[in-house]
């Protein structure tokens, strides 16, 4: 189960007291775009149309597989804008592994092992030949581009655009209303490419989310999926993230 919470962190890609909620001081605002930057017409559709938040807590039902498992189970997400990603993972009822992911590192908490592992983003790459950051890994799950709006351009293909950061390159299409179906990131020197396919857009908070998030990883070693099934979108605010280390846990490799 660890290796599911890395491997789903890396590539896009894991129960405490629940206070009262609370509902947003103001309403979440859309990233003024830059007029004095060269972006393409469509880019800045996708930008009018992108899923802004400050908060964000959801649930999906997942289906995980490679070579050598085939599991489902739920995660519970919740995230800060550019902050932190927290994420439950629970199988027949029980939490297995939680994770929390900040800006500068990867924590894990395996229940099954009873161990605790902490990772800098090294290793995310190690493992998936990618450098993805939080709002990377934020912005992948939530249908927005990945990198700098003004350095997508147009392809031969009607409704792709394509933009190469260091050795990755990043190609979106969109739909006729502007929206991110799918993102391809190929790795140009390590062979791999992580390919994410965004369906059933629900309306939450007068906002377009995927419904279902479909990623599938392919490397020199293994093939790996995850669909993810996505429900209960909340943007209120979050009061907490819970993270405590059991002081029965040894820290794991």
């Amino acid at each position: 189960m660890k290796r599911i919470v890395i491997l789903f962190v890396a590539f896009a890609l894991v129960l405490g007291a629940c206070r009262g909620k609370k509902t947003r001081s103001k309403p979440v605002v859309k990233s003024t775009i830059d007029s004095t930057k060269p972006i393409a017409p469509e880019i800045i559709e996708v930008l009018k149309n992108s899923f802004e938040f400050d908060y964000l807590s959801y649930k999906a039902k997942c289906d995980y597989k490679d070579p050598n498992m085939d599991q489902s189970f739920t995660m519970n997400i919740r995230m800060k804008r550019d902050s932190i990603l927290w994420i439950s993972i629970t199988a027949v009822g029980f939490e297995v592994a939680r994770a929390v992911l900040d800006k500068d590192s990867v924590k894990v908490i395996s229940r099954l092992e009873k161990k605790y592992f902490v990772y800098g983003y090294d290793y995310i790459k190690k493992l998936s030949g990618t450098t993805l950051s939080l709002g990377q890994i934020q912005n992948l799950l939530t249908a927005n581009l990945l990198f700098l709006p003004e350095n997508y351009a147009s392809t031969a293909e009607k409704n792709k655009f394509k933009t190469t950061e260091g050795y990755i390159e990043n190609t979106v299409t969109l739909d006729d209303k502007s929206k991110i179906l799918e993102q391809l990131l190929q790795h140009m020197v390590e062979q791999s490419n992580a390919n994410v396919l965004y369906t059933n857009f629900k309306k939450t908070d007068k906002q377009q989310f995927p419904g279902t998030v479909d990623i599938s990883v392919v490397t020199p070693k293994r093939n790996i999926s995850l669909i993810m099934e996505n429900f209960g979108v909340n943007t209120d605010v979050i009061d907490a993230f819970p993270f405590e280390i059991s002081s029965k846990y040894e820290k794991g490799n």
